[in-house]
């Protein structure tokens, strides 16, 4: 498994495990209506959060048409889904608009927290020699 979808999956875990907590939260101060819209787009900024692993690892590799093209495509199909998931079941007034937007955010604000803790420490275990294109090695200083 690469480092993007390392990164990726714990962040979405320790995502899921904080969102659990503060859904539990939600439903005691408030009801179960709030709770439901708040892990609901809990789970919508945990798919566009994990599209971003998949656009890191596309575009990571060597370059062609089809990456580039295939990781545009990921990057504005996520956008429209969080677009289409977060602001239908608002449009339609089924679920209450300011859970469903913490839920979304909260996400993204956790993962951004365990992606700047454990980001540093998952790339410093890979090599800081790169194999180059020409066969040779070249080093990598650290800033």
């Amino acid at each position: 498994m690469s480092v993007h979808w390392r990164l990726a999956a714990g962040g979405a875990a320790v995502a899921g495990l904080i969102s659990l907590l503060a859904a539990g939260m939600v439903w005691y101060y408030f009801d179960g209506m709030h709770a439901g819209a708040y892990l609901y787009g809990v789970g919508v900024g945990v798919v566009c959060f994990t599209s971003i692993a998949v656009t890191a690892a596309l575009l990571a590799g060597r370059l062609s048409g089809d990456r580039i093209v295939l990781g545009l495509a990921v990057y504005f199909g996520r956008l429209v889904f969080a677009a289409v998931g977060l602001g239908v079941p608002i449009y339609l007034g089924s679920l209450p608009a300011v859970p469903l937007l913490c839920g979304f955010a909260g996400v993204y604000v956790v993962e951004n927290v365990v992606l700047l803790l454990g980001a540093p420490a998952k790339m410093a275990g890979e090599s800081s020699a790169v194999q180059s294109e020409r066969g040779g090695v070249e080093g990598r200083t650290e800033v």
